[in-house]
C-alpha cells in the first residue's frame, strides 16, 4: 500500500503545483471569492496543458509536464503578487463544500469510465500511448509517416497521468475525462448561481449540464403506426444501423456499440445529436467546454494586457479540443459587432470590441503552430499551393445541402422539409432549443452593454443555423456532422436554467409547471443513462481489445523497446497501446493496407523484418489461426522469444491462452 502511494506521489505534487498556480492567476482577476478556487483549479489544468504541449514539441514530455506546472505557478505568482504581499496565505479561500463535490464527481465519473469502454478507445488509447513516449505533435499510430491532425489536448492529459501516476493508458484516459468533467459541472453551478443569484438554481444548472439530452425516447409514446411511418423515412447510419434494420426496430433494441457495460444502453435513450455530458467518454470529453467556461467566468474582470493574454491562451487551448468551435469565434464576433453598429447607427467599432478582436487574433496565430487539426490543415493547404503532397491524416470538404438538414450520428440525414424526418429531428434535439427566444434576448442585452464574450457565444447560436445548409465531407465520416450543432446546443444548455429561473420569477404557477415538465423531459434520458452507467461502475473492465495478459506485458515492456522499433500485431491498436511503438498497418482506423493483410495471413519473420517490423506480438487465437506453416516460420533460428505470459481466455472460459513477444530483428 505504501509503495502504491509513493508511486502516485509525483502525480499529486505535479497537480498541486499547477492548481495553486491557476488559483493565483484567478485571484489576480478578482472574481468573487466563492468562485476563485474552482475557476483557479480549472485554469491551472488548461494552462498547464497548453504550456506542456508547446514545450513537448522540443523537449521530453515528462520534463515538459513538470515545466508546464512550474510555469503555471510562476505566472500565478506574477498575477497575484500584490495580493500576496498584502494578505499572504489569506488570499486562498477554500470552499470545502465545492471541493468535496468536485472530488465526488471526479471519483464517480472515473469509476463509470472504468466500467465502460465505449466510443473512441480504438483511436484514443493508442494515441495516448504514443503521446506518452513523446510523439508530439502526434503521427498516426498506424502509419508513422502520416501526421495525425487531431484534437488531442485531453489525450495529452491522459498521457501525463500515465507517466506521473504510472497508470495504464485506459485507466489514465478515464481519469483524464473525469478531471475535465468535474470542474466543468462545478463551473456551470457557479455561473448559474451568479446569474440567478440562487444556490438552488446553481445546483439545477450543474445537473442540467450533466444530464440534459435529446428526447428520442418520446417516440416510444407515439402510436406504433406513427412510429412505423417515421421509421420508413429514416435511414439509420453507424451504430444506429447496427442496432436495428429500421428505426422502429432499433427503438426496442439495445444500442449496439463496442465496450458497453454489464447492462447495455437502450437505443431509445441514446442520442446522435444531443447526448448528455455524462456520456463524454470520447477523446475530447468536456475539456473544450471547460476552456469556454473559464473565459466566461473571467472576461468581465479583464482589465489589462496580461489578463487578455490569459484569455487568448484559453481560447488557443480550446482549438486543441474543438477546432470547429474555435474557427467560428471570429465570424461570430464580427456578427455581434455588426448588430451593435446597426443598432447604434454608427461606424465606430467600440474599443472594448477591438480588444476582443486582438484576443481572438492572437489566439488564432497561436493555433497555427501549436499542433492539432488547424496546424496540420494550414500546413496541408500551404503544401498544396506549392505543389507538395498532403501530409495530414484527415481530409476536409464542404457540401451544400438544400433543403436544410440535420445529421444525427445514429439516424442519419434528416431533412427539415420531410415531415417524418422533421419529427425525428425534433425529438432527437429535445426541448433545450425552446430556450432560444430567451437566449437571443439575453444576447441582445450583451451586445448593447458590450459584453462581447457572451454576445459572441449567443451570436454563435444564431449563426449556427447555417450548418443546416452545409455538410462536412471528409475522413471523419458523415457522423461528424452532428458536432456542427454545438454552437447552438452548448449555449442553449448552459443558459437554460439561469434564464428560465429569472424569467419565472414573475410568472404564474402554470408557467412554472410547464418549465418543470420540459426540464424533466430534458433530464429524463440522462438520468436513465446514468443509472446504467452506475451499474457499469461496479464492474471495472479492460478495453475490448485488451486482455489481462496484455496488461501484464504492458506493465513490463511499455516504452522499453527500441525507440524506432515497429511491432507487428493482427490487432495493431493493441500493440501500439501495449508497447508505445508504431505499428504501420493501416490507411485509416478501419482500412488496413493490402500488403499488411497479406503479411498477416501467412506471417514470415524474414518478410516481416523486410517490411520494417522488429517484433511480432500475438496470442493463442492468432497462433492457432495462422496454421502450422506460419508457426514453424515464427520458430526459425533467427527468432528470439522476448517474453511470454500464460493464463486463461476469460473468467468464464478456462481454455489456455498466452501472449508472446518475438524479436525478429535478426531475420535478414
Amino acid at each position: 500500500m505504501l509503495s502504491q502511494l509513493l508511486d502516485i506521489l509525483p502525480l499529486f505534487a505535479w497537480a498541486f503545483i499547477w492548481a495553486v498556480g491557476g488559483w493565483l492567476v484567478v485571484i489576480g482577476f478578482g472574481i468573487p471569492r466563492r468562485e476563485q478556487m474552482m475557476a483557479g483549479l480549472s485554469l491551472g489544468l488548461v494552462f498547464e496543458l497548453w504550456v506542456s504541449n508547446l514545450l513537448a514539441h522540443v523537449i521530453p514530455i515528462l520534463t515538459a509536464s513538470w515545466l508546464g506546472a512550474i510555469a503555471t505557478l510562476v505566472v500565478g505568482i506574477f498575477f497575484a503578487l500584490p495580493r500576496l504581499r498584502k494578505d499572504g496565505g489569506k488570499v486562498f479561500h477554500i470552499s470545502w463544500g465545492q471541493l468535496v463535490s468536485l472530488v465526488l464527481i471526479v471519483y464517480l465519473f472515473s469509476m463509470i469510465g472504468f466500467g465502460l469502454n465505449i466510443f473512441d478507445d480504438r483511436q484514443n488509447l493508442p494515441l495516448a500511448s504514443m503521446l506518452a513516449v513523446g510523439d508530439i505533435p502526434p503521427h498516426f499510430p498506424f502509419d508513422s509517416k502520416v501526421i495525425f491532425g487531431y484534437h488531442y489536448l485531453l489525450v495529452l492529459l491522459g498521457s501525463q497521468l500515465m507517466l506521473l501516476g504510472e497508470l495504464f493508458p485506459w485507466t489514465a484516459m478515464d481519469v483524464a475525462r473525469a478531471v475535465a468533467f468535474g470542474p466543468m459541472i462545478m463551473l456551470t453551478y457557479l455561473w448559474t448561481r451568479r446569474m440567478a443569484r440562487s444556490h438552488l438554481a446553481g445546483i439545477l444548472g450543474g445537473m442540467f449540464m450533466a444530464f440534459s439530452s435529446g428526447a428520442r425516447w418520446l417516440l416510444l409514446i407515439l402510436p406504433p403506426s406513427v412510429v412505423e411511418w417515421i421509421s420508413g423515412q429514416v435511414a439509420l447510419i453507424g451504430s444506429g444501423k447496427i442496432s436495428g434494420e429500421t428505426l422502429s426496430a432499433a427503438l426496442t433494441n439495445v444500442w449496439q456499440i463496442e465496450g458497453s457495460g454489464p447492462i447495455e444502453f437502450p437505443f431509445a435513450f441514446a442520442n446522435g445529436l444531443t447526448s448528455p455530458s455524462i456520456m463524454s467518454h470520447n477523446g475530447t470529453g468536456m475539456l473544450g467546454a471547460l476552456s469556454v467556461m473559464l473565459v466566461l467566468m473571467l472576461y468581465r474582470r479583464t482589465r489589462n494586457v496580461p489578463q487578455g493574454l490569459i484569455l487568448a491562451i484559453l481560447l488557443a487551448a480550446s482549438a486543441l479540443v474543438s477546432e470547429f468551435g474555435f474557427l467560428t469565434l471570429a465570424p461570430n464576433l464580427v456578427f455581434a459587432i455588426l448588430v451593435y453598429l446597426l443598432a447604434r447607427r454608427t461606424r465606430q467599432i467600440p474599443q472594448s470590441a477591438v480588444r476582443w478582436i486582438v484576443i481572438i487574433g492572437l489566439a488564432s496565430v497561436i493555433a497555427l503552430f501549436q499542433g492539432g487539426v488547424l496546424t496540420v490543415l494550414v500546413r496541408d493547404i500551404l503544401s498544396g499551393l506549392s505543389g507538395g503532397a498532403r501530409e495530414g491524416y484527415h481530409t476536409f470538404g464542404v457540401l451544400f445541402a438544400f433543403p436544410p438538414t440535420v445529421i444525427s450520428a445514429h439516424l442519419g440525414t434528416l431533412s427539415l422539409a420531410n415531415p417524418a424526418q422533421l419529427i425525428a429531428a425534433v425529438f432527437e434535439l429535445g426541448p433545450n432549443l425552446l430556450i432560444l427566444p430567451l437566449l437571443f434576448a439575453w444576447g441582445w442585452k450583451m451586445v448593447r452593454t458590450q459584453k462581447w464574450w457572451e454576445a459572441l457565444l449567443i451570436a454563435g447560436a444564431a449563426t449556427g443555423f447555417i450548418v443546416l445548409f452545409v455538410q462536412y465531407d471528409g475522413t471523419a465520416g458523415i457522423s461528424a456532422n452532428s458536432r456542427l450543432l454545438a454552437n447552438i446546443l452548448f449555449p442553449a444548455t448552459l443558459y437554460a436554467v439561469p434564464l428560465t429561473w429569472n424569467w419565472l420569477r414573475r410568472r404564474s404557477e402554470s408557467w412554472r409547471a410547464v418549465a418543470f415538465t420540459l426540464g424533466l423531459i430534458s433530464l429524463f434520458g440522462g438520468f436513465f443513462t446514468f443509472g446504467i452507467e452506475l451499474i457499469a461502475a461496479q464492474k471495472p473492465t479492460l478495453p475490448f481489445f485488451i486482455h489481462e495478459l496484455d496488461a501484464q506485458i504492458s506493465k513490463q515492456y511499455w516504452n522499453q523497446l527500441e525507440p524506432d522499433a515497429q511491432v507487428f500485431d493482427l490487432f495493431p491498436h493493441r500493440a501500439v497501446t501495449v508497447f508505445g511503438r508504431f505499428s504501420d498497418s493501416s490507411e485509416t482506423l478501419y482500412i488496413p493496407y493490402p500488403e499488411w493483410v497479406e503479411l498477416g495471413n501467412t506471417p514470415d519473420p524474414y518478410e516481416l523484418q523486410a517490411a520494417g517490423y522488429d517484433y511480432v506480438y500475438f496470442g493463442i487465437e492468432d497462433w492457432e489461426w495462422w496454421g502450422e506453416e506460419s508457426q514453424d516460420a515464427l520458430q526459425s533460428p533467427c527468432v528470439k522469444v522476448v517474453d511470454e505470459v500464460r493464463g486463461i481466455r476469460a473468467p468464464d472460459d478456462y481454455r489456455k491462452d498466452f501472449r508472446r513477444l518475438l524479436n525478429i530483428s535478426a531475420c535478414k
